[in-house]
């Protein structure tokens, strides 16, 4: 495991003559955690200092201060500065524009100063759209670069604003990108140098909660569309709401493994919870805000007055709504054979009973009724599903008019159901 910077490096003034470093930052004391680092220049350095990293990953156009960056880590890692190469590289750098090509700069000298788990990468302006692109795959070099288990500290203090919110959704989709080399973001750094002058210090703010508020959207999302409350739920453990987090997960396995009656008592527990807990949080945690979200998400399917058979149909209907088809359709002719129980008088929960009135459908009075039309159709895709069929059957309709119908089906038997017959 590795602890490595991202830092973005800024483009500062034109180089004038060859012995003076005057493309440097301004110096200024940085303080990060109650600690000061007086007349520093690179952020990056600062940060390199602080966190004790193995190595920086630099980011920056064809006139950023490469140079300076050089020169600075030569002296800061005790390296002899080749100021034959420190000049030429200035020297290109000055008459370089946004229309250079980015081979114009030999950068293999500054990376061999920074050390093995060091690299500089180039990108372009971003002016449009083309360019972003090309940014976003310039930056994604990284994947390749990183190993498993290192850990990222970025820096977005220098360079073009739209480059530092660029590269911070750049990192976020790497590090979702890469969930098999478990990359942490530790820290996203941006040293204010707009509040220096009525401070009188530059401080060094942790914009982290940012990355967190992504990851609690992507919870929210994962939860709404597909039942998957995992993420929400390891987010709320990391604030100490073991409880909640824990019915959260509970209701969420219900669903993903459609135990029906499970998902009743989980999701009725969770409502519970939900109306009478404060949570310690709720002030400073973006849960708040998508509590809301989770009380409408438990509300689908917590227990109420209504037939078990109209709950599965509404559980099914949910399934398709949201693309779980194969789950939609095994809920769907459950729901139609719980329904003929419970209008014939049957107990719903014995299986003897639900094959009976599948018998039931088979009738001479009642094969041709709209709902055994309907039943014959959905239990055909079911079977499908349900045992993995290879082989071809003439009968079974393709996957695309399965999944295209699969609504339909669900509001033709709503239709049914309503009536307490076999027929609309």
């Amino acid at each position: 495991m590795a602890k490595i910077l991202v830092s973005s490096l800024g483009v500062g003034g034109k180089f004038k003559n060859s012995d003076t470093h005057d493309r440097e930052y301004k110096k200024t004391c940085y303080q990060i955690e109650d600690k000061s680092y007086p007349d520093s220049t690179f952020m990056a350095s600062v940060l390199y200092e602080h966190f004790n990293l193995d190595g920086i990953i630099f980011i920056g156009t064809v006139k950023s201060m490469w140079e300076e960056g050089y020169r600075f880590f030569c002296q800061k890692n005790s390296v002899p500065l080749n100021e034959n190469y420190w000049y030429n590289l200035a020297s290109i750098i000055d008459k370089l524009t946004y229309k250079s090509d980015l081979d114009s700069l030999d950068l293999s000298p500054f990376e061999k100063v920074l050390g093995n788990r060091s690299k500089c990468i180039l990108i372009k302006y971003g002016l449009n759209e083309q360019e972003l692109w090309f940014n976003f795959n310039q930056i994604l070099k990284i994947v390749d670069f990183l190993e498993k288990d290192d850990e990222l500290y970025i820096d977005i203090t220098h360079s073009f604003r739209s480059l530092s919110l660029f590269l911070f959704l750049t990192i976020t989709f790497i590090r979702d990108l890469m969930s098999e080399k478990n990359i942490k973001i530790a820290g996203v750094y941006y040293g204010m140098l707009d509040a220096t002058a009525e401070l009188n210090y530059t401080p060094v703010v942790d914009l982290k909660p940012l990355f967190e508020m992504t990851s609690w959207i992507k919870g929210a999302y994962s939860l709404k569309s597909y039942g998957d409350g995992s993420l929400i739920a390891e987010l709320l453990k990391s604030q100490g709401e073991e409880q909640l987090a824990s019915q959260i997960e509970q209701l969420s396995h219900a669903i993903n493994i459609n135990y029906v009656r499970a998902i009743q008592q989980r999701s009725s527990t969770l409502k519970t919870t939900l109306q009478n807990t404060q949570y310690n949080q709720a002030a400073s945690s973006p849960f708040k805000y998508l509590r809301t979200i989770l009380e409408n998400f438990v509300q689908k399917f917590a227990r109420s007055s209504i037939p078990e058979s109209e709950y599965q149909l509404k559980l099914a209907g949910w399934y398709f709504e949201n693309k779980r088809y194969a789950t939609g359709y095994i809920t769907l002719a459950e729901a139609i054979i719980t329904y003929l129980c419970e209008i014939n008088g049957r107990n719903i929960t014995m299986k003897y009973e639900r094959d009976e009135m599948k018998k039931f459908l088979k009738r001479s009075d009642n094969e041709k009724s709209k709902l055994a039309e309907l039943y014959s159709q959905v239990n055909l895709i079911r079977n499908s599903i349900a045992h993995a069929l290879l082989e071809e059957d003439k009968k079974i309709i393709t996957d695309s008019d399965a999944i295209n119908k699969a609504k339909g089906y669900q509001q033709e038997v709503k239709k049914i159901f309503r009536t307490g017959t076999l027929d609309y």
